[in-house]
This record gives structure tokens, C-alpha cells and sequence, in this order.
């Protein structure tokens, strides 16, 4: 099992905001009270004719089993990958061979991953006024990331994911606004379970804007949600 080097210079970096729920949406309270939505919460705020159009084929009952599955295999995945990033020894349940199977697809890729500045980090951005918690940030192949641990039924195409390019690209303007330390790149990692597939998708640090500015168009759509913005914001 390879030994993960984890930086300590980034201890005092973070606080640790308050989670609140508030009219079933994810906020973070902040030090200075400062109330701000996940980013998840943001993104689900968008039209998905898509979701839509396949809860209405596979029946509402359907598509509740299969998302609240998919959920439990994707949160499972991602605390082993935590458990595992952190040198301890993941212990994995012979009789729940999917999310085995499917860790040890995503262990693959883990072995890129070192310099590791922590694992579940909560963040937020006063600039953005917006908050979550990201997997992973270190280096993934010698550049420093953020790193997103993802599962999927099956491959997913590029075109289809760019709610996880915002998401992880909001999360390194956080990551940046708190440390004054620079992300070169995000990275999503996905692990299929019905396939013996694993996927990377990376995208550079240019790119930032043109995400950032998709997330700012939902945002400023959804005032109710996310107050009101700074004006200054691209």
C-alpha cells in the first residue's frame, strides 16, 4: 500500500463553518455569520430536461431506487477513498462486492494523488458567496488540484459533466481566496460501477472563467437562494 505524504502547513488555514439547513437548502454559516448555499445546492437549481425525461420513462418509484442506490454506493466509495488517502486500512465488506468492486476501480487513479493538503475540506468564498466541501486537494501527478471523486452507472462523455468543472473549479477560487496559494488544475475522477472502467477528466486553471461564469449566470438567476452578488464579479 503506498504511503501518502500529507502536508501540514495548511492546518490553520481553515475554519470550520456552521451547516444549516434552511428551507431544505445546504447553508454554510461562517465566523463573521455570513450565511452561504453549498455549491451543490446552486446546482441543483438548474432546469435538467434530461433527468426529467428519464424519471418519466423508468417511473418515479424506479428512478427513486436507482438514485437513492446510487447515492449509497457513491457516498460509500468516497469514505473509503478518504480512509485510503489518509494511510489508514480500508475495510471492505465482502457482501457489498459493487462498492468493492467499484472502490478498487477508483484506487487505480488514487495512486496519482500525493502532497495531499486534506481530504473533505470545507470552504467558502466571500467573492462568490458561496460554500462547500471539496474531496481532495493535492498534487495529482506532480500538479496541484482539486480533486473530485465521482461514480457513475456508466462512462460519462465530457460534454455532460459540466456541473463538475463548476463545482471544482469553484472550489479552487475558495481554496485560492483562503490560502493565497494557487491550483494549477481540477481533476474529476470516476469510477463505473456496471463497467470495469475508471475515467480523468482535467481541465487547466484558464479555464476558470469560463466555468465560474456559467455558475454566476445560475446564481444571479436565483437571488431567493443566493442574495445578492458582488457586482464586481466578471
Amino acid at each position: 500500500m503506498k504511503k501518502f505524504i500529507h502536508r501540514d502547513d495548511f492546518d490553520d488555514s481553515f475554519e470550520c463553518p456552521e451547516i444549516k439547513i434552511i428551507d431544505g437548502k445546504r447553508f454554510y454559516v461562517t465566523a463573521d455569520g455570513n450565511a452561504y448555499p453549498s455549491i451543490t445546492t446552486i446546482l441543483s437549481l438548474q432546469d435538467k430536461p434530461g433527468l426529467k425525461k428519464w424519471r418519466e420513462n423508468v417511473g418515479e418509484k424506479e428512478a427513486k431506487r436507482i438514485s437513492q442506490e446510487s447515492m449509497r454506493i457513491g457516498t460509500a466509495v468516497h469514505q473509503m477513498c478518504e480512509i485510503y488517502l489518509n494511510n489508514l486500512v480500508v475495510k471492505l465488506d465482502k457482501s457489498e462486492k459493487v462498492i468493492r468492486d467499484t472502490f478498487n476501480r477508483m484506487r487505480f487513479l488514487l495512486g496519482n494523488i500525493d502532497n495531499i493538503v486534506g481530504t473533505e475540506i470545507t470552504l467558502y468564498s466571500d467573492l462568490l458567496r458561496v460554500a462547500g466541501t471539496t474531496d481532495c486537494i493535492a498534487e495529482y501527478n506532480g500538479v496541484p488540484s482539486v480533486i473530485d471523486f465521482k461514480t457513475s452507472r456508466k462512462p460519462k462523455k465530457e460534454e455532460w459533466i459540466d456541473d463538475y468543472y463548476m463545482q471544482t473549479f469553484a472550489y479552487k477560487l475558495m481554496f485560492e481566496e483562503m490560502t493565497g496559494v494557487e491550483i494549477k488544475q481540477v481533476v474529476i475522477l470516476i469510477a463505473c460501477v456496471d463497467q470495469f472502467d475508471v475515467q480523468v477528466f482535467k481541465k487547466p486553471a484558464s479555464d476558470s472563467d469560463k466555468y465560474l461564469t456559467k455558475l454566476i449566470k445560475i446564481m444571479k438567476a436565483n437571488p431567493h437562494i443566493t442574495g445578492d452578488m458582488h457586482k464586481s464579479i466578471f
